[in-house]
């Protein structure tokens, strides 16, 4: 029986099904992040975003809206609908376990120092507010530069705009930022130029965060693959041999990603086909909800690439200042982003324990370098950031030397390069060996 057909927020969680409609409104992640797991197995979901919850309490809640064996027995999951396939993580992990408790141990300093409560903790500090609110400041007022046709603004508002997101939208559709879920959503929706909140919570929350690096289940894997490959799941072609060596492709593949493909292309295939990428289906939305959705996007790219054809007569500044911005911020995007999981080291590492694979198929870079952090939005500390996604990045700085140790005492391999060129580099090679046909038999 489809989830959809009584509108109901079902869930699976540990081979369990439960009906969690009457919870909504009690959910402290409010409806968003609940409506995350609607019509899916959302075990890891269900682990990653409650570190720090008392397991009795989770326990109590889920088992007051547990279904029966009959009605469980009538529901597929939408990723049995649309014929994914199931990856499943062994949980009980004494890896896991130190975790958690000596990283809850950090944050219970944290809540009794600041007088907050735990949850209020691990979101944005004071001084991190008012970093983001400085960034932002940056990018409203080259946003004045750029209008009046200052040939400076076709750098700086990318550079101020890519400073400004990176350290705002990334925790706030997390739900990283503040503990209220409407703050969060509210500003998720400040940066449309880079997704909408809706497709980013299918590719990256959904699908990449909780099946990082696992064929048919990360939608990062598969990004145009009949072009560009970057994992054995994917199929070997003699375009990709052709192609992915050469410096003029993967330098416009970088400028075009954001613009062309994760804003508009990639948010449009999964409306059309309701899979993002073949690899997360598509949370059922009313009509209403795909109308105003599919208005937002349209609105969003009119305004980012029409606006200069009414301010500009010369064509030599419309079309400059209607592309380049977009461009520029599209490598800057992929140059911090691609670096952390598609190297030799981590692509195709994996491990059963959840935990465990999340450090062996990531890599920390420029680790105490404060450019590498502020350049990045703390995506230099991608392996703290994987294991507590709902953290804010600010404190990813003093959970790394707690993360480091417990990898020493428990035999996990943790993976750290010094800076920006060691990682590129290392991305590179590891692109270079994707376009190789016998790589897959190699490996």
């Amino acid at each position: 029986m489809a989830i959809s057909s009584k509108g109901r927020m079902v869930t699976k969680i540990h081979d369990k099904w439960y009906d969690l409609t009457n919870f909504e409104d009690f959910h402290p992640g409010g409806p968003v992040a609940l409506g995350l797991a609607y019509g899916r197995d959302a075990t890891v979901m269900f682990e990653s975003h409650h570190p720090f919850t008392d397991r009795r309490v989770l326990d109590a809640i889920l088992q007051k809206y547990e279904l029966d064996e009959a009605a469980s027995q009538r529901l597929q999951t939408l990723e049995e609908q649309h014929g994914i396939p199931d990856h499943t993580f062994v949980w009980k992990s004494d890896f896991g376990d130190a975790l958690k408790f000596h990283v809850r141990e950090y944050f219970q300093a944290e809540s009794k120092r600041r007088n907050v409560s735990l949850i209020e903790a691990t979101k944005a500090t004071p001084e991190k507010w008012m970093e983001v609110i400085v960034l932002g400041f940056f990018y409203a007022s080259s946003l004045v530069s750029l209008i009046r046709g200052e040939w400076s603004a076709l750098l700086t508002v990318p550079l101020s705009a890519w400073l400004s997101s990176v350290n705002t939208f990334h925790d706030a559709a997390h739900f990283a930022l503040h503990k209220n879920w409407k703050i969060n959503h509210i500003v998720s929706y400040a940066y449309p130029f880079i997704s909408s909140p809706f497709a980013w919570y299918h590719q990256h929350n959904i699908g990449h965060h909780s099946y990082t690096n696992v064929g048919h289940r990360d939608p990062d894997l598969v990004h145009y693959s009949w072009l560009k490959r970057e994992h054995t799941s994917v199929p070997w072609r003699p375009v990709h041999g052709k192609l992915q060596r050469q410096a003029w492709f993967l330098t416009t593949w970088w400028s075009l990603a954001v613009g062309v493909a994760l804003a508009s292309m990639n948010d449009l295939w999964m409306l059309i086909y309701g899979v993002y990428n073949d690899s997360v289906p598509m949370k059922v939305i009313s009509r209403r909800r795909m109308l105003r959705h599919v208005t937002g996007r349209v609105l969003t790219m009119c305004l980012i690439y029409t606006w200069p054809f009414f301010v500009f007569d010369s064509w030599n500044r419309i079309l400059a200042f209607a592309n380049i911005p977009m461009l520029v911020y599209s490598f800057l995007f992929m140059m911090n982003t691609q670096i952390n999981h598609l190297t030799p080291e981590t692509a195709h590492e994996s491990d059963e324990d959840w935990y465990k694979h999340q450090v062996v198929t990531a890599q920390d870079f420029g680790v105490s370098n404060r450019f590498c952090y502020l350049m990045s939005g703390g995506l230099n500390y991608q392996i703290m950031h994987h294991l507590f996604p709902t953290v804010n990045h600010c404190h990813l700085v003093k959970l790394q030397p707690i993360v480091a140790r417990l990898c020493e005492k428990h035999d996990v391999e943790y993976k750290q390069v010094a800076g920006y060129v060691a990682a590129i580099k290392a991305h590179h090679v590891h692109t270079y060996l994707m376009s190789l046909d016998d790589h897959s038999k190699r490996s």
